[in-house]
């Protein structure tokens, strides 16, 4: 339902695939004076062909193969290596502050609104306002794909203390490369890999083949090879439903739908306010529009009255979700066509530089998701859910100190920790007895 999936601020993807090219290196030589020539005469014999001799580079005329142990991008952060393309400046530098006005501006025009603007080291997460009565208007834009929030993909529920951190793949280095001996036997360098036991069968004498080891992403994903091949065929279907079955059989009464959110809290752990910020969004859909004017004047203004069209040729398809991927659309194509004008690129270089996401509202009761909401977190106590591909994820408790595009900063018992984001799962607010909520995943 919209709710949930509004409350577990799931991201939409804007497609930036053209742009994202980013530092990739393209070759402008023409494909055929990379090959010898081919062409033949009939009348005559084939000319002998000749390879070019290779030209000759000097390795320290190339900045890119000299190393420099002292190039770090941030003076106090030794350990962070690579060029970060002037994304390390702090969150109030005024090409961000200029390019968030024209994010927002961009929305605006078109009806929407953005409630807060988050900047990472490679993308913008622009998290837009409630969507219900959205009236956008404008051309259509880029794809727009829907992810949902799945789990840290390095930590593996049923194995919380794995026997090799860095998990199990085919022909990775350092020993893991697989060997045969003399009898057959098939070892990997890995100690106690599952992937070499071969069984015994009594019947035939011999022992049967060792298990097929899995991919590298099915590892990584911790996925079966039955959820990998669903993963990957199934994975961009989308559940869609009849908007005129909805407002005809699906709509409920202002009883029937109380009866539904009583529901909900006896199964669930929600609070009343947390079941008060789903029921909004919930009423907007299911809750049959009469009762929605006579009861919630204001959210009737919001998204008026719903008629079913029984008498279309076609069905009026909508996603199962409620998620308006159209108007995703035309507010994608406001922000691209805003960030990419030739003023705004070449001095701010947006676009070249960072990935557009849009997102809806999180649960800001119990995490702390956008900018806005870390600048007024700082100096409470927060829960940081680590994640990485070594099993070591931790949760680190500490007060916030800062949070920019690259690091969350906390003090953890007068000792500066920093974190970098791509190793942070979520920041947790805890509650009064000093836990905190574990995220509900799909």
């Amino acid at each position: 339902m919209i709710a949930l999936f509004l409350a577990q601020a799931s991201a939409f993807s804007v497609n930036q695939s053209y742009r994202s090219v980013g530092a990739a290196r393209i070759s402008t030589s023409p494909l055929f004076a990379l090959s010898p020539s081919k062409v033949t005469d009939d009348d005559s014999q084939t000319p002998v062909a000749t390879q070019d001799a290779p030209i000759l580079v000097n390795a320290e005329d190339i900045p890119e193969l000299q190393y420099d142990a002292e190039a770090v991008p941030i003076a106090h952060q030794p350990w962070r290596r690579g060029d970060t393309d002037g994304c390390e400046d702090s969150i109030d530098s005024p090409w961000r502050i200029e390019a968030e006005d024209i994010i927002k501006l961009s929305v605006a025009g078109i009806g929407a609104s953005v409630k807060d603007v988050t900047w990472y080291m490679a993308a913008v997460v622009v998290t837009l306002e409630d969507s219900r009565g959205w009236n956008v208007d404008g051309p259509s834009g880029p794809e727009v794909r829907v992810e949902e929030i799945t789990s840290p993909v390095w930590f593996d529920e049923d194995d919380m203390e794995p026997e090799d951190d860095y998990g199990i793949y085919a022909g990775e280095e350092d020993g893991r490369i697989e060997t045969t001996d003399e009898d057959g036997n098939v070892s990997s360098g890995i100690p106690n890999d599952p992937y070499v036991e071969r069984e015994f069968d009594e019947g035939t004498g011999s022992f049967l083949p060792a298990p097929e080891r899995p991919s590298r992403v099915a590892t990584v994903r911790n996925m079966s090879y039955e959820e990998l091949e669903d993963y990957e065929s199934d994975g961009m279907k989308l559940r869609l439903n009849d908007r005129d079955d909805r407002i005809s059989k699906q709509k409920l009464s202002m009883e029937e739908f109380q009866i539904q959110l009583d529901e909900l809290a006896a199964e669930s752990e929600l609070t009343p306010d947390q079941i008060e910020e789903r029921a909004v969004h919930l009423r907007a859909r299911y809750l049959r529009s009469d009762d929605l004017a006579e009861y919630y004047p204001e959210e009737f203004k919001k998204v008026g009255k719903e008629v079913a069209l029984d008498k279309l040729a076609m069905p009026s398809l909508e996603r199962e979700d409620g998620v308006d991927t159209f108007a995703l659309s035309i507010i994608g194509r406001a922000i691209n066509d805003a960030l990419s004008e030739p003023d705004v690129e070449d001095n701010i270089k947006i676009l070249s530089r960072h990935e557009i996401i849009l997102t809806s509202p999180g649960d800001e009761e119990h995490y702390v998701e956008t900018q806005r909401h870390f600048d007024e977190m700082r100096g409470e106590v927060v829960h940081v859910q680590t994640q990485d591909p070594f099993g070591s994820n931790r949760v680190l408790k500490g007060h916030l100190v800062d949070r920019n595009a690259l690091d969350v900063v906390i003090n953890v018992q007068g000792r500066m920790v920093t974190i970098p984001l791509n190793m942070v799962a979520y920041v947790a607010i805890p509650r009064e007895d000093g836990t905190i909520l574990e995220p509900s995943y799909v």
